[in-house]
């Protein structure tokens, strides 16, 4: 990319470190890598510092000495345009249009936009610019979702950073106050909750739609895994006031599904309910058996879906609360999540409303499963009633000391002894005279990497028996590949849970 460094090791004149950059930033630069469409960014005093070989493309012989020139030259013959529009997106307004781009070839339509961008603190320090060509009334729909979706991902990005920088701040200021330092506590809780799950459907969105999912099918009663999505979504329910009415089928309904995904599913539809519903709303979840299928039914009496949207509602990018002029935030990417993976489990679902604010139903049917044989749950009936817990022996590696420090006082609640490194060459040492039960490293390390420290440390004959777990932020097939590659056993993305970790440690034990 130009004025770019290679992938991992991304500088530019003016950004500071990749570790410092707004969301909106690291998202711009992560689009500026898909080299389909020329994008670029502008900063400081409206001149273009970073561009794609797409955006190169477009400039032709310009490009060599466009660096460093505010956008309005580069493109002389769209000043009147482009200039309006960066004083605008400096200003925090988005803009976008189509606009005919004089190249050296031709002239040629193209989707324009510019999107603000903004530093750590909010503030707007520079723009986005992007141009998708509009072949087609589709592509330029198209391209103007993906310009909403940027600044909206930014916005709800921002929406829980808010509270957690002012809850940090409360902590400190009333530290000699135990009520207060619980209310905070719970708080932080719900806006980590918030962004993990936003960082998680954006995740699965990419691994679904490049078809790398991994889905893990095992017998399951439907009606345990209905339950878990409720709880795990009550706090929302309850915060909105609605009623919710829950009706499970009256057996157990064996399907061969992947549990996590399925009250994923489930989940993202209780939200979407919850999210589209005026407070004091009734929602309504059902499991039921029908056909020779299983059906979970959720409805609600919020704003209703026009006829002609029910379709596109499943759409990436597109948001039910756009119709009708109201939008409820979120990034128009929870229904198509949930319609791709029923697809992965051979089912469907479908969206029905009389219309507009007269409530929605959604319809998720999937292929019942076979009966298991005897004494098939009678190893999670043991488990349940497990309680005895050996300690172990942990290393944590991370080069972020917060992220070392969190993980090691967590684990050190449950008696274990933990000893922590910042790096590779002393995490060697540390194993070698320590000598780990379990190692969880963090990859993304300066110097040497996760993979290249578990590589070294399956090398030393005196740790063959040690577990070793990655907890990173890179969480692609890609590199949970090469984790398995280097002989890591368990691989999970940053923040990792508290029941997680227990889950994993008794199950080493």
């Amino acid at each position: 990319m130009r004025a770019l460094l290679p992938h991992h090791g991304w500088a530019a004149p003016g950004l500071g470190a990749p570790s410092t950059w707004a969301p909106e930033l690291r998202v711009a630069v992560d689009l500026m890598l898909d080299h389909r469409h020329p994008a670029m960014v502008g900063w400081g005093e409206r001149s273009l510092i970073l561009y794609n070989d797409a955006y190169a493309a477009l400039l032709g012989e310009r490009h060599p000495a466009a660096l460093g020139q505010p956008l309005a030259e580069v493109w002389s013959d769209l000043s009147a345009e482009l200039g309006p529009a960066i004083d605008g997106a400096l200003d925090g307004t988005p803009w976008h249009r189509n606009s005919a781009l004089r190249l050296p070839e031709s002239e040629r339509m193209f989707d324009t936009s510019c999107t603000p961008l903004r530093d750590a603190d909010g503030a707007v320090k520079g723009f986005f610019h992007t141009a998708f060509e509009a072949d087609t009334q589709g592509e330029a729909r198209a391209s103007q979702r993906r310009s909403e979706f940027l600044a909206v991902l930014a916005h709800e990005l921002r929406n829980p950073m808010a509270p957690i920088r002012t809850g940090l701040e409360i902590m400190r200021l009333r530290a000699d106050s135990p009520e207060t330092i619980e209310r905070v506590r719970e708080m932080l809780e719900r806006q980590t909750r918030q962004m993990t799950h936003l960082i998680d459907d954006l995740l699965d969105v990419a691994r679904v739609t490049s078809g790398k999912i991994d889905i893990r099918k095992q017998l399951t009663d439907l009606n345990r895994v209905v339950t878990g999505a409720v709880e795990t979504s009550s706090p929302m329910i309850q915060g909105a006031r609605h009623l919710l009415d829950v009706e499970l089928w009256h057996e157990p309904l064996l399907l061969d599904i992947d549990p996590t995904r399925i009250a994923q599913v489930v989940d993202n539809l209780l939200g979407n309910a919850a999210k589209y519903t005026p407070p004091g709303g009734r929602i309504r979840l059902k499991v039921a058996k029908e056909a020779g299928m299983a059906q979970v039914t959720v409805s609600d009496s919020g704003m209703g879906i026009a006829h002609e949207h029910r379709d596109a509602i499943f759409e990436m990018f597109n948001q039910v609360g756009r119709q009708g002029g109201q939008v409820q935030g979120g990034l128009g990417i929870g229904l198509a999540l949930v319609r791709q993976l029923v697809a992965l489990h051979g089912g469907s679902i479908a969206a029905t409303s009389p219309g507009p604010g007269q409530g929605s139903t959604f319809t998720v049917r999937l292929p019942l499963g076979a009966h298991p044989a005897a004494g098939q749950h009678e190893p999670a009936r043991q488990d349940r009633r497990a309680t005895a817990r050996r300690t172990f022996r942990i290393m944590v590696v991370d080069d972020n000391t917060d992220a070392a420090e969190s993980l090691s006082l967590l684990l050190q609640m449950n008696a274990h002894d933990i000893r922590t490194a910042t790096n590779g060459r002393d995490a060697l040492a540390l194993a070698e005279e320590f000598r780990p039960d379990v190692a969880f490293l963090d990859i993304g390390m300066p110097g040497m990497t996760g993979f290249e420290l578990a590589t070294r440390l399956r090398a030393m004959p005196q740790l063959s028996g040690m577990t070793i777990v990655a907890v990173t932020g890179w969480g692609s097939e890609e590199d949970q590949a090469r984790s398995r590659e280097a002989g890591i056993d368990h691989h999970y993305t940053k923040p990792i849970a508290a029941e997680t970790v227990s889950r994993l440690l008794a199950r080493i034990d």
